[in-house]
């Protein structure tokens, strides 16, 4: 574990943001990820900040969190906006939880295989092998996502340009007139 001079407090005040941010991407929402953090605090506050003890570092707040995230699932109600449906972070959320949190905790906030162990509370040779099918999983659902239908035409229009008319005239609306000009270099 790094070793982190400054104070409880202080360490707190500085991983605030990422301690959010990992928790956001964790959950997949921002209310969640939020609430699970305010419960980190809460326990701070009321358990007093020497709970890290006196040689804390950003791995012991992490490590705080996994026990009160591994604890129990909070009951939020709404969660605001659906969650995108492809991308990344939908890819992300297919993941195993454990795979989840071993590739945020090194890929995002760049802990080593040995420190993620540490604060997930699991053995190295499992957090490496955690990672290792979390990337080969982030690349395989990133490649087959490639190929999209697009229904914007600033998207469509120049791919349009390499492919024979007849492959997508049936998608066409007259509205997706492209402007005059449009495409001449791909020509």
């Amino acid at each position: 574990m790094p070793a982190h001079s400054s104070a409880p407090a202080d360490l707190i005040t500085e991983q605030l943001p990422c301690l959010r941010r990992y928790a956001r991407a964790l959950t997949g929402s921002a209310i969640s990820g939020d609430a699970y953090v305010r419960m980190v605090l809460e326990t701070l506050v009321q358990d007093g900040v020497d709970i890290l003890g006196p040689d804390a570092d950003r791995s012991t707040l992490f490590r705080l969190f996994h026990r009160i995230y591994a604890g129990g699932h909070l009951e939020l109600g709404d969660e605001g906006p659906v969650p995108e449906t492809m991308g990344p972070g939908a890819l992300l959320r297919t993941l195993p939880c454990e795979r989840r949190e071993a590739l945020l905790l090194t890929a995002v906030e760049g802990f080593t295989a040995g420190e993620t162990a540490w604060i997930l509370g699991l053995p190295l040779d499992e957090v490496e092998h955690q990672i290792k099918l979390a990337r080969k999983a982030f690349r395989d659902g990133l490649r087959s996502g490639v190929l999209m239908l697009e229904d914007d035409m600033t998207i469509r229009l120049p791919q349009a340009g390499n492919m024979p008319s007849h492959a997508h005239a049936s998608l066409r609306h007259p509205a997706d007139a492209p402007p005059a000009g449009w495409g001449a270099g791909l020509q």
